[in-house]
């Protein structure tokens, strides 16, 4: 192909080849441009978080408009062989991937085809002439990382490791090391020492591996003779890597030293935390260090800031619990519950209620504990209970601060509720959480924690229960017919025999046969109905049975089915969380 074709207009931008093709307009721009200057967030990304268009209508805007073919990579037949012999550090530098090679002719599918400093480079470096086609962003880093793998090799790791011992102990045999490592204390590390020592580059690896897998929670864990490194992907633990116990110091340090933590105290627990900036995108990591029998533990939360601008559509509500839950959110007042485990995405819930609501017209107020990402527009107070902010003293401040809408992290003991519940009632809409199994179960762990029923039924307007289940891959899904018994037990025994979707396992997902994972809901409306069995002290069974003769409501269980039957995960993992009654 000839490169002229790519080489027109190289100072028309993204944003303009979408305008000039009426999928954003010039004010949809310059809002993305305003938000540009004041983050440093590339354009392009802006762009897709504020929705002003797909990676897939960009990807087609730019063929139309470079006369440069869009080629969909997840139905591409693509040479192994070719992607080997393109160095990864070149690959991720200009996020292109090599397709096929012909001779001396070699296909790539491109982001950005208009980076023609970066395709004169891969001409250079791969000694072939470039045929330029266009992909999306995310296509192409997902190829990456099946190709290459999302993480450093292992020959890599272990001469960081190496380099580290050498660095720190010098040329030592075994038994020699051990007794040296004996000796090496938090307080002789300095900060400056940890600065410029090969762990940097380690503890780098296991953050960059960590983002690109798109883990939630690294576990760094002391054993008697080993460290462990493991990450929790879609809910589940996995081990990534075992290093020697030598590093524990200089590890455990390193990430002290970022999260602003005292590198001398090792008795105490801990937390901090610190950013990443990886491939242009924030990342928050939340830590805690607990000292164990044989070294400090460390958990490392990993904070994506784009779950901050979820929207209420992206969550997996079925389409009508959607529209339940958005009436819920829009009213002017009342308590809304989210209730779940640990885990169970209830924070991203109320973010994504608090996005549904958050206009310059009105007051939003939160306290958490801790605030885990930074809302615009919205005044977010963290529990400090040293200094004396507690859940029940924050709502008491907050309500002088004029608010119409408040957020409560969660509720944990009967003055918090009550202060909540009394909010609700004088004219604010009030969101919380709560740890139940379900949503009829909300009301009685109210009744428990002291509310008086009457004050539980005159200010709760509705209550989700949620989980979080593993969707199947969808690179690797296939049919399976489930046994008998787990059919029975989410309440499908009249389906014997029939066929479900579930992921068989390949590179996307680990062989896991998931990625990614799909919220369970189930929405408890307080009508007059409930209000009255509240009143009555009825058990949530009870309500829940009432519920679905007035109310259609869907248990999460049944929620699960639906999604079951629809491809988006199968019945094991539904399972996993709960059974039907």
């Amino acid at each position: 192909m000839a490169q002229t074709t790519v080489k027109k207009e190289m100072s028309v931008t993204v944003a303009d080849i979408l305008v000039s093709q009426g999928i954003m307009t010039k004010d949809q721009v310059k809002e993305c441009e305003a938000e540009q200057k004041k983050s440093d967030t590339p354009i392009g990304q802006i762009i897709l978080k504020k929705e002003f268009a797909t990676n897939e209508s960009i990807a087609g805007a730019l063929e139309s408009h470079y006369s440069v073919p869009y080629v969909d990579i997840e139905n591409y037949v693509i040479d192994p062989d070719v992607v080997k012999r393109v160095p990864e550090r070149l690959a991720r530098k200009f996020k292109f991937l090599p397709l096929f090679k012909i001779i001396n002719n070699m296909s790539i599918a491109i982001a950005d085809p208009r980076n023609l400093f970066g395709i004169d480079e891969i001409r250079d470096k791969t000694g072939c002439d470039i045929e330029v086609m266009v992909s999306t962003e995310e296509q192409i880093l997902q190829s990456l990382d099946k190709y290459y793998g999302s993480t450093a090799p292992v020959e890599d790791m272990t001469d960081m490791v190496d380099e580290i011992l050498q660095a720190e102990f010098g040329d030592l045999d075994e038994e020699v090391e051990v007794e040296k490592v004996k000796e090496v204390s938090l307080e002789s590390v300095s900060a400056e020492a940890l600065e410029s020592s090969p762990v940097v580059k380690l503890l780098n690896t296991i953050l960059l591996r960590a983002i690109r897998e798109g883990v939630s929670d690294i576990h760094i864990q002391q054993e008697e003779d080993t460290m462990l490194v493991r990450y929790r992907l879609d809910g589940a633990l996995y081990q990534a890597s075992a290093l020697p116990k030598a590093l524990r110091t200089t590890l455990v340090s390193r990430i002290k030293i970022l999260s602003g933590m005292n590198i001398a105290e090792s008795r105490a627990p801990q937390d901090g935390r610190f950013k990443v900036n990886a491939g242009g995108t924030e990342f928050d990591f939340r830590v805690n260090t607990m000292p164990t029998v044989y070294g400090e533990s460390v958990v490392l939360r990993v904070l994506d800031k784009s779950t901050a601008s979820m929207k209420l559509e992206q969550l997996g509500f079925a389409p009508n619990t959607l529209e339940i839950y958005q009436s819920l959110v829009e009213r002017p007042n009342g308590v809304i519950l989210i209730t779940g485990p640990t885990g169970s995405g209830k924070t991203t819930t109320l973010y994504a209620s608090l996005n549904k609501i958050n206009t310059p017209d009105v007051n939003i107020i939160t306290v958490e504990d801790p605030v885990e990402y930074r809302l615009g527009y919205i005044r977010q107070t963290q529990i400090n209970v040293k200094a004396g902010i507690t859940f029940a003293s924050a709502i008491r401040a907050i309500l002088r601060q004029d608010p119409d809408i408040v957020m409560i992290g969660e509720m944990r003991d009967h003055e918090t509720a009550e202060i909540a519940i009394q909010a609700a009632m004088t004219g604010h809409l009030v969101f919380s959480t709560l740890h139940t199994n379900d949503s009829p179960g909300a009301v009685s762990r109210l009744i428990d924690m002291g509310v008086e029923p009457f004050l539980i039924a005159s200010s709760v307007v509705g209550i989700v229960a949620q989980r979080l289940v593993r969707g199947n891959c969808k690179h690797c899904t296939e049919n399976y017919v489930p046994s008998e018994r787990m059919l029975r037990n989410i309440g499908l025994q009249d389906k014997t025999g029939a066929t479900f979707s579930k992921g068989k396992g390949c590179d996307y997902c680990r062989n896991t046969g998931y990625k990614g994972r799909v919220g369970l809901y189930e929405i408890l409306v307080i009508d007059d109905i409930v209000r009255d069995l509240i009143l009555n002290r009825e058990t949530p069974h009870v309500i829940a049975k009432k519920a679905k003769e007035t109310q259609n409501f869907k248990t999460l269980v049944e929620d699960g089915v639906d999604k079951v039957e629809k491809g988006l995960t199968s019945v094991e993992e539904v399972l996993s969380v709960a059974t039907a009654a």
